[in-house]
């Protein structure tokens, strides 16, 4: 089951409108709500094995009828008793923007048979799978490196991970920078992504003390053209931490130019601002398209 994308402050704040107007009504009438309580969903490979996510959003339906957009943990209040049908889309920050939340186009609809009874919550911790028969490029780092350095001073190195991530290998990739090895570009290899439609994500894992840029490369008319789509920010925080982060980055839209071959994605990292030193970890970077 999938619904349809529109203005995702809007809708919030209509849904939102239209589930306080029917509680009060409700309380009014004397009707007593029922509650149901989800978790941040988990997001499962075929196996039932964990997969790393940031889902920030849930689209909630009961019996098919939208009863808001509500961050993971809310306690949500339900006009309704007996069994019933609770529907779940995760919804992420696409292009990591706070204000651009969306349903996730390769997340599955989760769903599951509830008891509610007024007064009373249920607590539901939905497992997410992708959508079967996805194309998808991985770079996990357990069998090396999936991209090729282009005109940079830097390395990627393969280190030992720390097993923070939810579903990390036994390696990741990391991009050490110094005033003699001061830039990092890494182009994806393989088979390039022509045939990409409008519709691709990037998912990336990182942690760093730099910003890490993310953009895209294809041939126009025989010529090599180079679109820097956006940054990552830095994670570092004040007290020396470096925890790890994931964006979900729009690929669809820089790669939108007629004609376009040989569609790659690049990483790139740099000194900047006179800083002398800097690092980037990176793990499951993952291309995904229908």
């Amino acid at each position: 089951m999938r619904y349809p994308h529109r203005n995702i402050m809007t809708r919030t704040l209509l849904l939102a409108g239209l589930c306080t107007a029917l509680f009060t009504a409700c309380k009014k009438d004397g009707a007593i709500p029922a509650y149901v309580q989800i978790s941040s969903p988990v997001v499962v490979d075929a196996a039932g094995q964990g997969i790393s996510s940031k889902i920030t959003d849930l689209w909630v339906f009961v019996n098919d009828q939208p009863v808001g957009v509500w961050e993971p943990g809310k306690r949500i209040p339900l006009i309704a008793a007996g069994t019933a049908t609770v529907k779940v889309i995760a919804g992420v920050r696409k292009n990591g923007i706070t204000d651009n939340r969306i349903q996730y186009p390769f997340y599955a609809t989760w769903q599951q048979q509830v008891d509610l009874v007024p007064e009373q919550t249920t607590p539901l911790a939905p497992q997410v799978q992708y959508f079967p028969g996805l194309d998808q490029w991985l770079a996990d780092f357990n069998t090396g490196i999936r991209f090729d350095t282009v005109d940079c001073t830097a390395t990627m190195q393969l280190v030992a991970s720390d097993s923070t991530l939810v579903g990390q290998g036994l390696r990741n990739g990391r991009i050490d920078l110094d005033p003699e090895h001061s830039m990092y570009r890494g182009v994806s290899s393989g088979d390039p992504f022509t045939n990409t439609g409008n519709v691709a994500f990037l998912e990336l894992d990182y942690r760093s003390d730099t910003r890490l840029l993310i953009g895209v490369r294809y041939l126009l008319k025989g010529w090599q053209r180079e679109v820097a789509y956006l940054y990552a920010v830095p994670t570092k925080k004040a007290d020396g931490s470096m925890p790890w982060n994931k964006i979900y980055v729009d690929l669809a839209e820089p790669w939108n130019a007629g004609g376009a071959l040989d569609k790659r994605f690049y990483i790139k990292a740099e000194l900047e601002n006179g800083a002398t030193s800097g690092v980037v970890e990176v793990d499951n970077i993952k291309l995904v398209r229908p």
